[in-house]
């Protein structure tokens, strides 16, 4: 029995004992992602719960038999395919994630990481799955604690003991904070994290600005102040529904191996960034 709370399409959800409760209107209208992924044109209570009914069903979500281990690669550009390429080309060896059931973990394997992390959205608030949490540390993942607690900072503080070098930490776009915070901790302990931030949408100016100066990358979601705060300041952008900023070379380095790995044709030109034309974005953004 277990109790979680998550974000999907700006709408909170609990899901308790396998039940599934929209507990508020979707604040996104149309998400081009999820279009592409789902065929949703119009966000609803239904849609959302549609959505995660099926995460749960084929993956095993929120339950004791989730799938912990997967090769498929479903976003073009999403957290975890950028990290499962990084860490498959030794340009990560280990990455500081957020599981339900289980809170923050590391992974230094891509297949555990492309599991934990392909259709992971929002998550806030998680209580224990013993068997979630067993076959991560089975696939020789380290927990944070067995209480589900979601905190990055200490989990690249575990990392860091591991021995890992090149740490990847994804946090929470509203947690700007986490991100200032690890990477002073990074310079404390002599290793620096590469910081993504996700789950963006919502979130303020101010907390888009703090992004911006601690983050490698950042994925825009449906905020407009990524968009206009963090798109600005961007290096380089891959995507343009949903695009991605880095801010950092290290960024760069990371959106540079996706675009080696992706199996479709892509195309790269000088441009003033953001590059988000009317019509191909999230409606609203907020």
């Amino acid at each position: 029995m277990s109790e979680h709370l998550l974000e999907m399409a700006g709408a909170l959800i609990r899901v308790k004992d396998g039940k599934i409760e929209v507990l508020t209107e979707p604040r996104v209208r149309f998400c081009p992602l999820r279009f592409g992924l789902y065929g949703i044109k119009i966000e609803s209570r239904e849609t959302v719960a549609s959505t995660l009914r099926s995460h749960m069903q084929e993956l095993g979500m929120y339950g004791p038999g989730r799938v912990l281990e997967l090769q498929e690669k479903p976003v073009s550009f999403g957290a975890s395919e950028i990290l499962t390429d990084a860490m498959s080309e030794g340009l990560v060896d280990a990455a500081v994630l957020v599981c339900e059931g289980v809170g923050t973990l590391v992974t230094a394997r891509p297949e555990v990481l492309q599991a934990v992390g392909a259709h992971m959205t929002g998550l806030l608030k998680t209580e224990p799955i013993n068997e979630i949490q067993d076959g991560l540390e089975e696939r020789g993942c380290l927990l944070l604690d067995r209480q589900c607690s979601i905190d990055q900072v200490p989990g690249f503080e575990i990392a860091v003991a591991a021995g890992f070098k090149k740490i990847a930490v994804t946090v929470a776009g509203a947690r700007s904070q986490d991100a200032a915070a690890l990477r002073k901790l990074g310079a404390e302990l002599g290793v620096r994290p590469i910081i993504l931030a996700v789950h963006t949408t919502g979130i303020s100016n101010q907390d888009a600005e703090a992004l911006a100066e601690s983050c490698d990358l950042v994925w825009s979601c449906a905020s407009r102040a990524v968009r206009e705060v963090i798109g600005k300041a961007a290096k380089l952008q891959i995507g343009i529904s949903i695009p991605v900023f880095a801010l950092t070379d290290e960024g760069k380095r990371l959106i540079l191996n996706r675009a080696l790995h992706f199996p479709e044709s892509l195309v790269m030109h000088r441009a003033s960034l953001p590059l988000a034309p009317d019509g191909k974005q999230p409606e609203p953004l907020i």
